[in-house]
């Protein structure tokens, strides 16, 4: 990794922005700099020098330089569509399990199991290896091919006539979910100005918040009026709407770059490691903690990570560049993630097991209890989007997770076994809209900040395995704890654990990310 070098007799150092022009990035100084000559931005494995500076009545800070094309919006829709599909798949079956589970009778619980597990197993497992191979492969074939295979596996898991098929259809559904994720922001990013690149992330990532949010409603009311099978077959529709995007508005953003191998044994170490680790987390409760098989995916995801990380700092074509968390905004930002997204997605699956196994809502209750948070979430992605891009990201996403720990104690606090929705259940949930709302969208465009465009898709594929893999473990920890049971002192016991994790986004985020991000100097 290279390190900027800023001058030594200026008031503050030069600022450069990334810009895109058809497509191609370039590298433009800020407005009101005065040593445009002697600062870099950082760039993985490489140094690019800086421009000269343009003369300040050339300065191409105008507002048509700024404008961004119908066809760039409706580029940003088609990503985001794909980014649903992902995010969808992760939440829509937990409402439909027990309807699923009766349609297979006699079937264990390990097996009925990888319904759910084995979507989010092979997502997260290979999603690294997705974004890896867009880039090297272009982005633009990586995508279609992953929304065709979300489609034609949404149809396969709707009409299974058994389970066999249902499980295969699922892994399916997770590998390509892997593929089409960090190919679709890559592919959006480059039609929009660098101005505006944390309102475009920020949309992107909240519409899959969103999805993830409202999914559980969606599927109780399918559920109302139909059964199970509709539930998948609905994602099917979605997929086609993303294939023809992708064949109408996106354009290929990446310059394919196969002169040299794939470290192809990285990419098999680094997959097992993850793979090992939701594993674990996923089917220890079927297995038990203690058990051998636990112990043994633990224990080779201890000894494959290391040797993951140690080959792949020394290959010239890595699945995974290490370099990339030297980058101070990508490393602090993908902490943060690790810890505030483990509360979003047990929040997720804790709810509706409270609303149902305390309070003794309906399914259609629970829908409708979900809704207030993803769409709180979805407004407050898009106005933090607009101030990240003037003002950084620092103080904003302090704030948010301050506000997303209040979520947290108050359920603490005030939800017990008394119904009191509007007092003790709501608040909370308009705490935590407005805290997740920024982190769950802004980490990302955080994350992503100062990544060069060649490795987006790479590095993006890094953050949402970090992301899905500690939803996963929160998910795991949340049944161990319960244990079958819907005592309101072991959801507290949770509540206090997420809540005290969360807390731990506020010094990361307010004093250890970047002061300032480049696009908002």
């Amino acid at each position: 990794m290279t390190e900027d070098t800023a001058p030594t007799t200026s008031n503050a150092p030069e600022v450069f922005r990334l810009r895109f022009a058809d497509g191609a990035p370039r590298l433009t100084p800020s407005a009101g700099s005065a040593h445009a000559g002697e600062a870099i931005r950082p760039r993985i494995g490489r140094v690019t020098p800086a421009r000269p500076p343009l003369a300040p009545s050339s300065q191409p800070e105008t507002h048509t330089a700024e404008r961004v094309s119908s066809r760039a919006r409706l580029a940003l829709a088609t990503g985001s569509l794909a980014f649903v599909l992902g995010a969808v798949n992760v939440t829509v079956t937990n409402v439909a399990f027990p309807d699923i589970v009766r349609a297979f009778p006699g079937n264990s619980g390990a097996v009925t199991g990888w319904i759910v597990s084995g979507y989010a197993i092979a997502f997260a497992s290979t999603i690294i290896v997705g974004g890896r191979l867009a880039d090297r492969y272009g982005r633009l074939v990586v995508f279609r091919i992953g929304v065709l295979g979300l489609f034609v596996s949404s149809i396969a898991a709707g009409l299974a006539p058994g389970i066999e098929l249902l499980l295969v259809a699922r892994v399916v559904q997770g590998l390509c979910g892997a593929l089409t994720v960090p190919s679709s922001l890559a592919l959006v990013l480059p039609q929009f100005p660098a101005a505006r690149q944390a309102s475009v992330i920020g949309i992107w990532a909240s519409a899959g918040m969103a999805a993830s949010g409202l999914a559980p409603g969606m599927a109780a009311g399918i559920l109302e009026i139909a059964n199970w099978r509709w539930v998948y077959l609905a994602i099917a529709p979605i997929a086609a709407l993303a294939f023809l995007g992708s064949l109408w508005f996106l354009r290929e953003t990446a310059e394919p770059d196969r002169s040299r191998p794939l470290d192809l044994l990285g990419v098999a170490m680094g997959s097992s490691a993850v793979f090992l680790i939701v594993l674990a987390t996923l089917q220890g409760r079927h297995w038990g903690w203690g058990s051998a098989s636990t112990l043994a995916c633990f224990v080779g995801a201890a000894v494959l990570l290391p040797l993951f990380l140690w080959r792949s700092a020394g290959h010239d074509e890595p699945l995974f560049d290490p370099r990339l968390f030297r980058v101070r905004s990508f490393a602090v930002a993908n902490m943060a993630v690790s810890l505030a997204m483990v509360g979003a997605f047990t929040s997720w699956f804790l709810w509706p097991q409270y609303l149902v196994g305390v309070w003794d809502y309906s399914l259609w209750a629970v829908g409708l209890a979900f809704t207030p948070a993803p769409i709180i979430s979805a407004v407050v992605a898009v106005l933090g989007g607009r101030w990240a891009d003037k003002h950084g990201f620092r103080g904003m996403m302090a704030l948010a997770s301050v506000i997303a720990t209040g979520g947290h104690l108050w359920l603490l606090f005030f939800l017990d076994e008394n119904v009191r929705f509007w007092f003790a259940f709501f608040p909370a949930t308009v705490f935590f809209g407005l805290g997740m709302g920024v982190l769950a969208s802004h980490l990302n465009s955080a994350a992503l900040a100062d990544i060069e465009p060649a490795s987006i898709a790479t590095a993006n594929g890094v953050h949402q395995s970090l992301r899905y893999s500690v939803g996963g473990i929160g998910v795991a920890v949340s049944i161990a704890v319960l244990g079958g049971a819907h005592e309101v002192h072991l959801y507290n016991w949770l509540w206090l654990l997420l809540g005290g994790l969360q807390a731990l986004c506020i010094p990361l985020m307010g004093f250890a990310y970047p002061r300032k991000h480049p696009a908002a100097a």
